[in-house]
């Protein structure tokens, strides 16, 4: 005997998403008693359901499986060769019985009144039953031992076809910015879920990469969730997971966003750097990701787009980035653009050689052409191993092994040159 669980039998519903393009569907349905039932066909499930993933508690299964032979024209001719159907012509308002004898290339069958074989005959196919097996909806088929008790069953499997990002916006005025984050969920798996607990999890899970999904979609459309959303971040494992406090729903083909963060007032700092490959500084907008500073909770990847608002209270979009994870303590650092009014050239002034060690000496060249008062930071990268400082125009900070950054400050309208000398051992070359 069979039963058939749909969303009636579901007690609840919940979706881990990952940033790989898949997700953890977790349900609870239940199941009545029947020691009769042998069969249990789970309808409402992922047509991206990742079969070698399925985890089932409650039962006793003895047989599994994802059935997704699904009701077609060409299906349900298959399955009725050899075997008895009727044609009702209703121009001529006449009907007969045939024989389907073929369906590969055209519909070839046997008159059972005459005997005669026709050809793609005209008229309406009306078959008596549904063959048993098809399905209008995948299934996942479970054959299970006496049902003794009414149960809980929890069903759990990895479905591809769903993907969530992060999105963040800023807007500076004056000295402080104002700080949005949007997660951003697209449903492609073929799935509605309804009122459904949603999770986001972020960080890197290790896939087999041949691990491939069974039906591919396409197309979104876009629908902005309320705002006031409520999310939990926690660790889990080695992944940070966010988790929403209310159910959700989302459509398939459907991109949602929901808000997680809004926060007024966060202190930033505006920064101009210049490499040897600059001829304008780059503009860079930093902010540390701690709790004096009104934030203090992990923050996933993702792209921020940056606007600025003048005195006169004009917006205009000045830039974007992409956020890496950035953990508690860290700082967020974003390169939005190229000062217009900064400028910059470098140059090897001269290289000099005595015994076994070169002399280089390298300028950079900065205009600030601003109104203001700047900070420019200027990084040099050292391409020889064995070097020693030997004398220089700034004070710098060793931020690696070869890499050098001179802090240099500057009024507006002046021009800066770092000089600085360097020693390289050519010995060890030899």
């Amino acid at each position: 005997m069979e039963f058939q669980s749909t969303h009636e039998h579901l007690i609840s519903q919940s979706i881990t998403i990952y940033n790989d393009g898949f997700g953890l569907v977790k349900e609870v349905r239940e199941v009545p008693a029947n020691k009769e039932v042998t069969e249990i066909r789970f309808m409402n499930v992922s047509p991206e359901i990742e079969v070698d993933s399925i985890w089932i508690e409650g039962l006793h299964v003895l047989e599994q499986s994802y059935t997704s032979d699904l009701i077609s024209k060409e299906i349900l001719l298959e399955k009725y060769i050899n075997e008895i159907i009727t044609i009702e012509n209703e121009k001529l308002n006449k009907t007969w019985k045939i024989r389907l004898l073929s369906v590969s290339a055209a519909i070839i069958a046997e008159r059972m009144d005459t005997g005669e074989i026709i050809i793609d005959p005209v008229g309406q196919l009306i078959f008596p039953v549904l063959p048993e097996g098809l399905l209008t909806k995948p299934a996942l088929v479970c054959k299970v031992t006496a049902i003794e008790s009414d149960a809980k069953v929890d069903i759990s499997y990895l479905t591809q076809g769903v993907e969530w990002q992060a999105n963040y916006v800023a807007k500076i005025n004056g000295s402080t910015l104002n700080f949005i984050g949007w997660f951003q969920i697209s449903n492609n798996s073929g799935m509605v879920f309804s009122e459904s607990q949603l999770q986001l999890a972020a960080g890197k899970v290790n896939r087999y990469k041949n691990n491939l999904p069974l039906v591919t979609q396409s197309r979104l459309f876009s629908i902005a969730e309320e705002p006031e959303s409520g999310f939990i971040e926690r660790s889990l494992a080695d992944s940070h997971v966010y988790s929403i406090g209310r159910p959700v729903t989302i459509l398939n083909k459907q991109t949602k966003q929901i808000s997680f963060l809004n926060i007024q007032e966060v202190a930033f700092r505006r920064l101009y750097k210049i490499d040897a490959h600059s001829e304008q500084a780059k503009v860079v907008v930093e902010f540390d990701n701690i709790v004096a500073n009104k934030l203090g909770m992990p923050l996933p990847q993702g792209v921020l787009k940056v606007y600025h608002q003048d005195d006169s209270g004009e917006m205009v979009f000045i830039g974007e980035d992409a956020v890496k994870n950035t953990a508690v303590q860290q700082k967020v650092s974003l390169t939005i653009g190229r000062a217009f009014d900064i400028v910059s050239e470098s140059w090897e002034k001269k290289r000099d050689r005595s015994g076994h060690f070169d002399y280089i000496t390298y300028i950079y060249k900065v205009h600030n052409q601003k109104s203001e008062h700047v900070r420019v930071d200027v990084k040099h990268e050292v391409f020889e191993q064995m070097w020693e400082m030997e004398s220089s125009s700034h004070d710098y900070e060793l931020k690696q092994s070869n890499e050098l950054e001179f802090c240099v400050h500057m009024s507006s309208g002046k021009k800066v040159e770092v000089e600085f000398t360097y020693k390289v051992n050519r010995r060890t070359e030899e």
